[in-house]
């Protein structure tokens, strides 16, 4: 399903909805405004009593997502999500999709489709942003998932 939203308060009710239906899963969201979706989904997880994390995919190196590491199975980076493994739920926002290593892009791909890192399963209820740009084809592969356009 694909969604185009003008304002900010569009795009939060959605948001917000989302996380009350716990419907889609995943959703990625073409924007160029980094600063306010990350406000924006920063609002809705403490509005939903949701755990937050914000990561930005230029950050990582091909081996720190995906690659089972001696020390730990899970990147430290998303420890956060998974206190809520129990009971509270999470919005998990990637940012710079379309600027990240194509290494990096498949491994987010692959968590995208299979909800779990290394064979741990995210908790129940995440909700998964992907942000990027227009110009990346790669993501919108993904038939199953919701696309989201908030450009201004």
């Amino acid at each position: 399903m694909n969604h185009d939203f003008k304002t900010y308060q569009e795009i939060k009710q959605y948001f917000k909805r989302a996380c009350q239906i716990h419907k889609p899963c995943e959703v990625i969201l073409f924007h160029n405004q980094s600063d306010i979706v990350s406000k924006l989904f920063s609002e809705v997880a403490q509005e939903t009593d949701r755990i937050f994390v914000n990561k930005d995919l230029t950050t990582l190196q091909a081996n720190e997502l995906g690659t089972m590491k001696l020390e730990s199975a899970l990147p430290k980076w998303l420890f956060n999500a998974f206190d809520g493994k129990e009971g509270k739920a999470c919005i998990i926002y990637l940012s710079e999709f379309h600027l990240a290593s194509r290494q990096v892009q498949t491994n987010v791909l692959n968590i995208l489709i299979k909800k779990d890192v290394e064979g741990i399963k995210f908790p129940m209820k995440t909700l998964f942003v992907l942000g990027a740009r227009k110009e990346d084809e790669a993501a919108e592969g993904l038939t199953h998932t919701h696309t989201i356009k908030f450009y201004k």
